[in-house]
């Protein structure tokens, strides 16, 4: 008899705890996270005049370095722009804007631009391009509004200048299935001068390297290189005029499965229509089994 109870309560305890197990795994599914990515693209552009010069951007240095880990809600990215512009006639005073998109966060408090090695002023605005002035310097196709970084600067006759610009920036991450994270350069915004371009864009990737890129083609040179904790991606020209508009990195995070067979989706369609009533079939099995086995013992006690 005693033995008898015993074996019954160790079959409670393993029904509380599988009750238990069942009733936090809700909790514990609605908890977790799929990988997490902002909705579109993310970048930055070369300089452009305001109006048609004769001005000669003769060479372009840009560098990305970029720090991104899916444990993170921020991606940090890091920009160095140098610009050389030649003015082979009379002197000029142009209005000069480089493109951002608004995902960029924190970048009006850390950017600094140089002339010539001298800090000088500049403001930001922020336009749709479909209906702007600027907007001639682009594919519009599906254009979200940029910010402009905007500067005035004075180009003596005959003679280079040397722009530069810096910033460090982030991005907010957050919860979107099936996109795709890009962070382009616009190469194409040097088409906005006479004349050929010396230009090279790297993109130096820390953490997370990304799932695709701009490639290679006959239009320019690009190459791949190792890097302490990441990966250098460098696209150049020389002395050419751009045929792309773009260069970049792609964080992929679409799925070719139907919608409803992504992981989270396919683990609450499992939980409630396989696991869950399986489970509360098995233990109704188990109930039943040992209220007759307990109602067998007590007429064989009976009995004896």
């Amino acid at each position: 008899m005693r033995d008898f109870y015993l074996r019954e309560n160790r079959v409670s305890v393993f029904i509380y705890v599988f009750l238990l197990i069942v009733l936090t795994i809700p909790n514990y599914i609605s908890n977790t996270e799929a990988d997490v990515i902002p909705l579109g693209s993310t970048g930055a552009g070369n300089f452009i005049p305001k109006e048609d010069c004769s001005l000669i951007m003769t060479n372009a240095s840009v560098t990305f370095e970029i720090n991104y880990s899916k444990t993170s809600n921020k991606i940090f990215l890091s920009f160095n722009g140098n610009y050389t512009i030649y003015n082979p006639f009379e002197s000029v005073r142009m209005t000069l804007a480089a493109p951002f998109s608004p995902e960029l966060i924190n970048l009006e408090l850390t950017c600094i631009i140089k002339l010539d090695d001298n800090i000088i002023p500049f403001s930001f605005l922020e336009e749709n391009l479909n209906l702007s002035i600027w907007g001639e310097y682009f594919d519009r196709t599906g254009t979200l509004p940029r910010k402009l970084l905007i500067i005035d600067v004075d180009f003596p006759e005959n003679e280079s200048i040397k722009l530069e610009y810096i910033f460090d920036a982030y991005i907010e991450i957050e919860n979107y299935l099936n996109s795709d994270l890009v962070i382009y350069y616009d190469v194409g915004t040097s088409r906005a001068w006479n004349g050929t371009i010396t230009e090279r864009v790297e993109f130096n990737v820390y953490g997370d390297q990304p799932h695709s890129y701009s490639n290679s083609s006959d239009h320019y040179k690009f190459s791949i290189s190792d890097i302490e904790d990441g990966k250098s991606y460098i696209w150049e020209w020389k002395n050419e005029v751009i045929n792309i508009n773009k260069v970049y990195i792609s964080y992929s995070y679409r799925s070719n499965w139907p919608y409803w067979f992504n992981p989270s989706t396919l683990s609450w369609i499992l939980l409630f229509y396989v696991f869950l009533p399986v489970s509360f079939f098995l233990l109704i099995i188990i109930i039943v089994l040992l209220r007759r086995r307990h109602k067998r013992k007590i007429k064989e006690n009976f009995a004896s």
